[in-house]
């Protein structure tokens, strides 16, 4: 039950984003409504069993981190307003998703866990979280109020999780693709924490967008 502690978190952002529809239904934040609701079917179908082909359902988890990627990287990029940082974000998704169809198909495999692609995705996501953050600190001559940016929360955490996650896979990258017990433990632990993090500001950053009248 501790392990699985982190559905509550995703729900908490689900159940706020569905409250504050009003406000967030002229925004690009909108869209999380779907992405949520397709996570949590995806985190209670794989503490369900739902998804087991072949003895294994780490070929959804494969699925569900490159849509994890895509999603947030298409949203940073509708966030950031530099033509720049906007054409590094566009390369960094064409470079995942070559990497990724590489990595399937001659490399690790559809039904392991792609962890080198996953290494990519957080990787890049780190670097794009940067850029907004850059672009934040630098496109604003007056004060602002970072609290109330939601844009800021969400790459708060987005930051902290990506972060998390490339560490852990860095250090346990080869227990995950030999399938060791001790490695899916120990991720459901310290996804937990990880989630958390995310979940936590991602529902901070729904309550910062303001209804429009």
């Amino acid at each position: 039950m501790l392990t699985s502690a982190y559905l509550f978190f995703e729900l908490l952002a689900f159940v706020t984003s569905v409250a504050k529809y009003n406000a967030l239904k002229h925004t690009r934040y909108v869209y999380f409504i779907p992405y949520l609701l397709f996570i949590l079917v995806y985190e209670y179908g794989s503490i369900e069993n739902w998804f087991i082909i072949n003895h294994t359902n780490l070929w959804i988890s494969n699925i569900t981190l490159m849509i994890f990627f895509l999603f947030y990287s298409l949203f940073n990029y509708g966030l950031v307003k530099t033509i720049k940082f906007k054409g590094w974000i566009k390369w960094s998704i064409i470079l995942s998703v070559l990497s990724s169809a590489v990595n399937m198909l001659w490399g690790q495999g559809f039904w392991a866990l792609d962890t080198i692609t996953i290494l990519i995705e957080f990787a890049l996501l780190i670097a794009t979280s940067c850029l907004y953050f850059y672009e934040l600190m630098h496109s604003s001559n007056k004060e602002l109020k970072l609290l109330k940016v939601p844009g800021f929360w969400l790459n708060t955490g987005l930051l902290f999780f990506c972060l998390g996650q490339f560490l852990f896979f860095s250090l346990f990258a080869y227990m995950a693709y030999s399938n060791n017990y001790k490695y899916y433990f120990l991720h459901s632990v310290l996804a937990n924490i990880f989630n958390a993090i995310l979940y936590s500001f991602l529902t901070i950053s729904f309550l910062c967008v303001k209804t429009k009248n």
